[in-house]
């Protein structure tokens, strides 16, 4: 019987391990204290709280992963997001446009991002895309420049080789231009020889009747009753007599005292057929404006064979080869190409394209820029020949 007894208790106390007395509240193993219980009894009569965890944190996006244009890309020269950009786009891409026509290179340029513009040079950029300004990228920094250092002086010179007291005039002009390229000043001369001296078997070799017109213009809506050679215009506002130096000094000097109201950019574009083409831009406020290029040429010698200065060997720079405008229209760039293949030879010539904008209502000249224009002349297989009197020496 004990073997039993021990074996039924040993069950009923191992059975009793396993349930809870049926009570909605445990009595406490110990009794609490009276601001113990009240504390115990506020937590349970008090509201449930919502549990808040932290949410997790985002993963961090990897900068190739930015949901960023390829034209933003090459703002922030980002080369890395550019060649993803190009990876998943048809060919060409590397010219897509803005609703502006901007190119990603217009970009870069603009934010001055050397190694992008490298970059997407190497990848086949288009160098000479055309915004709807007419500029291409290059012009965009360009212009920027130009707008720190405005101020500058347009040297127009109406002279011609058969004019007897145009010589000194040309002198000039030539120191002028020395002066200029020596202190690194924005002035810029041109020379344009009118055609109303030429007559009888010769004429001057470089007289246009455009470059007489845009005398008379001057004539009409500015200098009431004066055009003559040699006449000189500075900026479209001072006119003095061609070699009359103090007054010439005294016109430019006025000139650059003054910021010029608008930024002009100018630069030479290779052309594979021979010819010269430049483009020109322009940036600011304006009205009733024209956009003009003139191509000179400079270190020319010639021996004259008619006129007033038959028989002398004139030296001339800043000679107007030819002269080209556009109205400024919502446009504000624009390619002028120059022909030159009549005027071959076999030496290099000094050439230079200047630009500026002009007034068209009252002349003035708003702002002006130049530059070099490297061309190699070469020999045609069968020359035309020229109608011009022939240059025995084209370079300085």
């Amino acid at each position: 019987m004990k073997p039993i007894l021990l074996t039924f208790i040993v069950v009923a106390l191992v059975a009793g391990c396993g349930f809870e007395e049926p009570s909605s509240v445990k009595p406490p193993a110990k009794a609490l204290t009276e601001g113990q219980a009240a504390e115990a009894q506020e937590t349970i009569d008090a509201p449930p709280v919502a549990q808040t965890k932290e949410p997790p944190p985002r993963p961090r996006r990897s900068v190739s992963t930015v949901s960023i244009s390829i034209h933003e890309a090459a703002a922030q020269g980002n080369i890395e997001i550019v060649q993803q950009r190009l990876a998943v786009q048809p060919e060409g891409y590397i010219n897509n446009r803005t609703p502006s026509d901007w190119t990603p290179l217009h970009f870069a340029y603009a934010q001055g991002r050397a190694e992008m513009i490298r970059f997407l040079l190497d990848n086949g950029a288009d160098y000479e895309a055309k915004n709807k300004l007419g500029q291409a990228p290059a012009d965009i920094p360009l212009l920027k420049r130009n707008f720190k250092n405005s101020q500058f002086a347009l040297v127009e010179l109406y002279t011609s080789e058969s004019c007897s007291s145009c010589p000194p005039a040309e002198r000039l002009t030539s120191e002028i231009r020395r002066i200029a390229l020596a202190k690194r000043l924005n002035i810029f001369c041109i020379s344009f020889h009118v055609d109303y001296f030429d007559g009888g078997s010769w004429s001057d070799g470089f007289s246009d009747g455009r470059f007489s017109a845009r005398q008379r213009t001057y004539e009409h809506k500015r200098f009431s009753g004066l055009y003559y050679t040699p006449q000189m215009i500075v900026n479209g506002k001072h006119q003095t007599l061609g070699h009359n130096r103090a007054n010439a000094f005294n016109a430019i000097d006025r000139s650059l005292k003054l910021s010029a109201k608008v930024a002009v950019s100018v630069r030479q574009v290779k052309k594979e057929d021979g010819s010269i083409a430049v483009n020109a831009c322009t940036l600011g406020k304006f009205e009733n404006a024209a956009l003009c290029v003139a191509l000179v040429e400079n270190g020319i010698n010639r021996r004259i064979t008619g006129g007033e200065n038959k028989g002398r060997v004139l030296s001339m720079d800043n000679v107007v080869l030819d002269f080209k405008c556009i109205e400024l229209a919502g446009l504000t760039g624009h390619e002028f190409s120059f022909d030159l293949k009549k005027a071959t030879g076999k030496k290099q010539r000094n050439l230079s394209a200047v630009a500026f904008v002009q007034r068209t209502d009252n002349m003035d000249v708003l702002g002006a820029q130049a530059t070099r224009i490297h061309w190699q002349t070469r020999e045609e297989e069968n020359p035309e020949p020229d109608t011009k009197p022939e240059r025995i020496a084209d370079d300085t």
